[in-house]
């Protein structure tokens, strides 16, 4: 089965998706895309009505947003289980996905948006996503305490959800003093980006040093 995933290059939203795509061993053409004109011919609106990436073309038709594409993706092997073994382990797959959305991917990208020049610093808006960052991993420290993997006892599409989210805090804002709040996330977050699968998406991830000031970050 043939799939094409558009989207630009270094997109956090479209890591989850082609690190799925990595465990299930399926193959992704990634056309080359410039965002702010691939995105607005008439073509790519029929894939994506509103003109976001990512967006995957099947042979079945198409799929926009990227939690549904990532969804789809873990969904086409069983056997690999990223959506769990069972029933209950894909509801639990689904409630840390909806976590990410909810409590994770806002302030984390508000946090490092300044950082790598994609939308003008505010001392006020940072400070409120570091807080709000940090409310949201004491929630998965609490749960990793006693965990591996944030279901079952391997990778599934959660820990690659989180994960790739927390990919660039993690290089470029979070510094070693905001994540030793967090010992268990930081483990399991190295545990997850050490594994092939991810550094075949993203690379070797060495963590931030220090806090990376606006406008200091390189474009990706």
């Amino acid at each position: 089965m043939a799939f094409t995933l558009h989207t630009e290059p270094g997109n956090f939203r479209a890591f989850k998706i082609l690190i799925a795509a990595e465990y299930n061993g399926i193959n992704m053409n990634l056309p080359a895309f410039k965002l702010g004109e691939t995105n607005k011919t008439d073509d790519f609106l029929k894939i994506s009505p509103a003109g976001k990436v990512p967006a995957l073309e099947t042979a079945n038709g198409s799929i926009f947003e990227s939690n549904a594409i990532a969804r789809y993706v873990a969904r086409l092997r069983a056997d690999t289980g990223l959506y769990g073994s069972t029933f209950f382990e894909s509801a639990q797959v689904d409630q840390w996905v909806d976590f990410c959305s909810t409590a994770i991917e806002l302030p984390a990208s508000l946090w490092f948006y300044p950082v790598l020049g994609y939308m003008a610093a505010n001392a006020d808006v940072t400070e409120k996503a570091k807080c709000d960052l940090c409310k949201a991993l004491c929630v998965l420290e609490k749960h990793l305490s006693t965990r591996t993997y944030l279901v079952g006892e391997a990778v599934t599409l959660a820990d690659i959800t989180i994960a790739s989210t927390l990919v660039y805090p993690f290089k470029f804002v979070c510094d070693p003093a905001f994540r030793g709040k967090h010992p268990n996330v930081v483990r399991w977050f190295e545990t997850c980006v050490n594994q092939p699968q991810f550094e075949a998406v993203v690379g070797k991830v060495v963590l931030a040093t220090k806090e990376n000031a606006a406008g200091t970050g390189k474009a990706l």
